[in-house]
């Protein structure tokens, strides 16, 4: 395992001048209450629209990708010492019961298993739904059907798709474990000074739960593993008794004085998303609704609000509509349904009309700026009143409607930004 020093000059090499900046600040304010440059001036200006008053969140999606291996320990170190709030997990559950830390259902696209030949006859295809949707994946390595002991033996990549993205921290990290990516987050909160957010998206939950003893294995598994670290009240009874051979470690206490950072579950599922609600009452639920046309309503957030908190959606809903989102994903709806809904709700007035049901809204995801935004009117100039041709346009765009949560890559960019959009209302 690599030293706390080493990933601390890792995260320097990579971050760059300006990340390094903020870098050597965190670490040298290991008694700091989240007060760098750009959160110090943010407390003291007026002028946002969130439910709360107070900027943007912003999450590292899938720690810092932007400059690491997703998912790997380096990239969560390097978003806590960019200063994210919350640190993103995607979790799934192992052939013998592990919940692992990965994007995919698959390990091809960003592991070396392909070049591991005792794996070799793991090599298969599947298919399943997801919110009624159907899914192929062929001739790949799937979570599901293998052990902790043979995903341990794998290390992490980039994604080859993204070239720019520096490639000499590949091989270097193992896939993690949800119980240490909590570890980890708790000693960061510790060596760090600070406290982060813990964000754990439940990846296709029926997937995992298919041939399990009972149709919750995968949600309770996660539950009493989140309750075990302390972010979590287990408020409605969990089958325990189906989880016996669940051995989590001993906790590190937290020193006198230190505090966790809050909590929330992702799911695409929304039973499982009420489920997990129901279950964990201190947790707030992100509802994720790119294919639910039906979200996208004035009736559809009513439905939302009685369990989600956050209603987190692709973030050209916000630009080019539902609409017309929906068909660039060939999703199709029943427009008598919609419209005894309310109707589409347009995509100016979405965050507004989130707030006014006390529904937070997050939308996904916020790209380095070497990486295309990809939004669609980007293709075609009719698609959205509003095009952003910059990453500082996208984001003053999102700010001035009041988003609360930001799913990003960069971390340092962002809350450049979120520090010059503060200045610019504050004037």
């Amino acid at each position: 395992m690599l030293s706390t020093r080493l990933l601390y000059i890792i995260a320097v090499v990579v971050a760059g001048t300006v990340g390094s900046l903020l870098v050597m600040q965190l670490w040298g304010a290991r008694s700091l209450v989240w007060t760098t440059p750009a959160t110090a001036s943010l407390q003291t200006k007026s002028g946002w629209n969130t439910l709360s008053g107070r900027p943007p969140v912003l999450v590292g999606h899938r720690g810092e990708k932007a400059f690491m291996p997703e998912h790997s320990r380096a990239s969560y170190w390097q978003a806590a010492l960019e200063g994210a709030d919350y640190i993103e997990p995607d979790l799934a559950l192992t052939r013998d019961g592990h919940l692992v830390v990965n994007h995919n259902e698959w390990l091809g696209e960003n592991t070396n298993v392909a070049d591991i030949p005792s794996l070799s006859h793991l090599r298969t295809n599947k298919t399943w739904l997801h919110n009624g949707r159907s899914i192929s994946v062929k001739n790949e390595w799937f979570i599901k059907d293998m052990t902790l002991a043979q995903i341990k033996q794998l290390r992490i990549r980039q994604d080859p798709e993204f070239a720019w993205r520096p490639q000499h921290f590949n091989d270097m990290f193992s896939v993690l474990t949800f119980e240490e990516y909590l570890q980890l987050v708790r000693n960061l909160t510790i060596d760090v000074g600070r406290p982060f957010g813990v964000i754990p998206e439940l990846k296709s939950p029926k997937f995992y739960n298919d041939g399990r003893s009972y149709p919750r294995y995968f949600e309770d598994r996660a539950v009493l593993t989140l309750s075990h670290y302390e972010w979590a009240n287990v408020s409605v009874e969990v089958n325990r008794s189906a989880h016996a051979d669940l051995k989590l470690q001993p906790l590190r206490a937290l020193p006198g004085g230190v505090t966790l950072g809050p909590a929330a579950w992702q799911s695409f599922d929304l039973d499982t998303a009420e489920y997990l609600s129901a279950h964990t009452s201190n947790v707030p639920v992100v509802a994720l609704v790119e294919t639910l046309p039906w979200a996208f309503t004035p009736g559809g957030l009513d439905k939302l609000s009685k369990f989600a908190a956050i209603v987190s959606p692709w973030k050209d809903f916000f630009v080019a509509g539902a609409e017309n989102v929906l068909r660039s994903i060939n999703v199709t709806w029943d427009s008598e349904e919609i419209e005894s809904l309310g109707g589409f709700i347009p995509p100016y007035k979405f965050a507004a009309e989130a707030h006014s049901r006390n529904l937070s809204i997050s939308p996904y995801t916020f790209y380095d700026s070497h990486q295309p935004m990809a939004y669609l009117c980007q293709k075609d100039a009719s698609l959205g009143a509003f095009c952003p041709t910059d990453k500082q346009a996208e984001f003053f765009y999102f700010f001035s409607l009041g988003v609360d949560y930001m799913f990003v890559e960069n971390i340092v960019e962002a809350r450049l930004l979120q520090e010059k959009y503060a200045n610019r209302v504050g004037d």
